[in-house]
C-alpha cells in the first residue's frame, strides 16, 4: 500500500457544465402566448387574494375610517 494513496485528488474525476437554454430570456423576439399571459396573471391575482384573505387588520382602511369619523365629530 502506498504511503500517500490520494496524491492526485483529480485522478478519475471529470466535470462538465452546459449553459441552459431559456428562450424567454435570450430570444429578443420571444412573446408568450395569450393563454400563458392570462395564466400568469390569474396566478398573481390568486396570490394577492390569499394575502388579503389572511390579513388580520387593514391599516389603510382603518386610517381612512378614523379620518372620516374625526371629520364627522367636528361637523
Amino acid at each position: 500500500m502506498a504511503e500517500y494513496p490520494n496524491t492526485n485528488p483529480f485522478d478519475g474525476y471529470s466535470a462538465s457544465w452546459t449553459q441552459p437554454y431559456l428562450p424567454t430570456s435570450y430570444n429578443p423576439f420571444y412573446s408568450p402566448s395569450p393563454e400563458h399571459v392570462a395564466t400568469e396573471e390569474m396566478i398573481r391575482i390568486e396570490a394577492v387574494d390569499n394575502i388579503v384573505q389572511n390579513m388580520l387588520t387593514y391599516p389603510d382602511a382603518e386610517a381612512i375610517i378614523s379620518k372620516v369619523i374625526k371629520e364627522n365629530r367636528h361637523d
